[in-house]
């Protein structure tokens, strides 16, 4: 079984600058199907069966650790934004992987550099276990 990041690191290249794109491909590669544009996306993780971590960083952080695929999203209009977090120190900030759309995202970076300082703590987590 693929690894939440083992998926983050063979998919970051070709989704780089899609992070819908290269979410849906994370957790397809882990059993997961999700659709749509971060928005949508953001709506789906948002109900059950996801786990809905709020904003809570730390629990974020030690959802990933146990292998969980945990998202980190924000809506906006017209395009939100998704990223996912993956096991390390939540201190100041989570680590994760995210493409950017008409840019290039980050690979295994702190999610301060994913959303601006006023839109951090506006940022919700979302976890599922991956699929066996």
């Amino acid at each position: 079984m693929t690894t939440v990041k083992e998926a983050c690191e063979a998919r970051w290249e070709t989704w780089k600058a899609d992070c819908s794109g290269f979410l849906k491909a994370v957790a397809a590669d882990v059993g997961i199907e999700l659709t749509g544009q971060a928005n949508a996306i953001i709506d789906t993780v948002g109900t059950a069966p996801w786990v809905q971590l709020e904003s809570d960083a730390d629990c974020a952080v030690s959802y990933a650790g146990m292998g969980y695929l945990v998202v980190a999203g924000l809506k906006a209009n017209p395009n939100g934004h998704v990223c996912v977090i993956v096991s390390g120190a939540s201190k100041p900030y989570p680590s994760a992987y995210w493409g950017r759309l008409n840019a290039v995202g980050k690979k295994n970076a702190t999610i301060n550099w994913a959303w601006t300082h006023a839109d951090l703590a506006k940022v919700q987590y979302y976890a599922m276990m991956p699929k066996s």
